[in-house]
């Protein structure tokens, strides 16, 4: 699940579709209706900043029982996507500031009190609901970058050099109360025993993989030197021979304290993780490869991405004008957000046909020209400035799920998998067979009709759902978001200045200040709702 900012809310209704799909066709089969009878198992979440935030809350969700939305404009439900990142979420809240009277200080450009609340809700271990689909050690790795750093030092190679490494990770693995993780590095979550500390580890790893950089605080927390024997940037299933480079701590090093922000500045789309993780499970692939041909295909990753790609090709003609320092520094911020969520090889993969990968993008063909997503605008904050942007989009990711499971997500009946599952209904299989397989197979694959890894059982989830309506904000909802900007300005200043020692940075922040009072209110709303209309 990559980084989307407020566009989560994609994500999370993606996420609620797909497990009311799996509960419908297992509760189908449990019933001993006619119906493809392979069995599936979600094995591992993977995610990035929003992305980290959603697999966190889904490690939850799938365990436990809750409602599923048809109906975007419902409050105090039970689901937990729905209520974080639709109901709860919310710029008004973001410019309040608790935060600094909580604090003394600034520690980021927004006030994060409703993110601690919203994680504390949303990640808590309830009475467990056992699902057959979701893997007894289901593991989740969530991407942090450590702003601490790894030392790791060259003196073997005969240099005196030093350097940091930042790219991090948390691992965590549900168990059964009691039990050892089975991944050597995976912090314990015991299944129904909220008390226990890797829970709460996972709720502050949460709020970490999605702390936005200056607008989001940073997170704190303490990690165990042992998660770093082995290097970050090598696979997970790295041969223990393998060179092995340690870091260089210093001594003695007790305890180690890290700051972390969002896991999208250094990997956006921590696909790797998920696909080197099901490599390794029994029986293990060869050579760290997944199967991809869907004759052979078993195991796949699914990626979840609300912005896979977006950016647009400009060649360079007024060479002066964009070198100019304020278009060199802006350029300079799209750069590293684009290569966050460059999708490199996996990209060209998919595009080719590989049944071992697979992608949800936001799709609508119904719009001429627009971003299919409300949430995108304004660096794809937009989506927290009102709630029926969020509403859109969390509809959207149910529309595009359904239909990405009833298109896309197919394997053919000769791979061994769905044979042996049409081959378990008997005299039934022949009929069942043709109620649900698609007949839209790629060219040269070999293969005539397909199925549905998960096929859509139940008039719920079989039934198109409803094409979303887009989302308006009003000029009188414009008004107060801008009353509390400058609130929170006008809060956020004197605290800023306070904690700089530097006269430069003081003057810089003063100045910046008066530039922002100085701004027409009026010009400021004409262009907030330009960006979000």
């Amino acid at each position: 699940m990559a980084g989307a900012v407020s566009a989560g809310a994609y994500t999370a209704g993606m996420l609620d579709f797909l497990i009311e799909a799996l509960d419908a066709w297992y509760a189908a089969k449990q019933n001993g209706e006619a119906v493809p009878m392979h069995d599936v198992s979600i094995e591992v979440f993977s995610g990035a900043s929003a992305g980290g935030m959603c697999a966190a809350i889904a490690s939850v969700m799938v365990q436990g029982e809750f409602e599923h939305i048809h109906d975007t404009s419902r409050r105090g439900t039970t689901n937990r996507f729905y209520e974080s990142w639709v109901n709860k979420i919310d710029i008004s809240h973001l410019l309040q500031t608790d935060d600094l009277q909580a604090h003394g200080r600034a520690l980021s450009l927004l006030d994060c009190s409703i993110i601690d609340e919203i994680a504390e809700y949303a990640i808590k271990a309830g009475t467990p609901k056992k699902r057959d689909y979701i893997s007894p050690n289901l593991t989740l790795f969530l991407t942090l970058t450590n702003l601490t750093g790894i030392p790791y030092a060259l003196e073997n190679l005969g240099a005196s050099e030093s350097t940091l490494y930042h790219a991090d990770r948390l691992r965590f693995e549900i168990v059964q109360p009691g039990a050892q993780p089975r991944g050597r590095l995976a912090k314990p979550l015991p299944l129904g025993s909220p008390n226990e500390p890797a829970w709460d580890l996972l709720v502050e790893a949460a709020k970490a993989t999605g702390a936005f950089p200056i607008f989001l605080r940073p997170r704190m927390f303490r990690r165990n030197l042992a998660d770093y024997d082995r290097p970050l940037w090598q696979s997970i299933n790295v041969d223990p021979r393998d060179l092995n480079v340690p870091p260089n701590w210093p001594k003695p090093m007790p305890d180690l304290q890290t700051i972390n922000v969002d896991g999208g500045v250094i990997d956006n789309d921590p696909f790797n993780l998920a696909h080197d993780y099901l490599a390794a499970i029994l029986p293990p692939s060869e050579a760290n490869l997944n199967p991809r041909k869907p004759l052979e295909a078993n195991r796949a990753v699914l990626t979840v991405a609300p912005f896979p790609a977006h950016s647009v090709f400009e060649p360079a003609t007024d060479l002066s004008k964009q070198a100019s320092v304020g278009n060199s520094l802006w350029r300079l911020i799209g750069v590293f957000i684009t290569q966050s969520r460059f999708f490199g090889e996996s990209l060209a993969l998919i595009a080719d046909g590989t049944y071992s990968r697979f992608m949800i993008v936001p799709s609508d063909p119904d719009l001429a020209g627009l971003p299919p997503l409300q949430g995108a605008s304004l660096g794809a904050f937009g989506g927290f400035f009102d709630r029926s942007f969020r509403a859109h989009d969390y509809q959207l990711g149910r529309r595009n799920c359904q239909q990405f499971l009833r298109h896309h997500f197919v394997l053919p009946r000769q791979n061994p998998i769905i044979n042996e599952g049409i081959s378990k209904l008997g005299g039934r299989a022949e009929e069942t067979f043709d109620k649900f397989k698609v007949r839209h197979p790629p060219e040269g694959t070999g293969a005539t009709d397909w199925i549905p890894l998960i096929p859509l059982c139940s008039e719920t989830v079989s039934i198109d759902v409803e094409r979303p309506d887009r989302g308006r904000i009003n000029r009188d909802t414009l008004d107060y978001i801008i009353k509390l900007i400058y609130r929170r300005v006008n809060a956020l200043i004197p605290v800023l200045i306070q904690d700089l020692q530097s006269p430069a940075q003081r003057i810089l922040v003063e100045t910046g200040a008066r530039i922002i009072e100085a701004l027409d209110r009026e010009k400021l709303k004409d262009y907030l709702n330009s960006q979000l209309t």
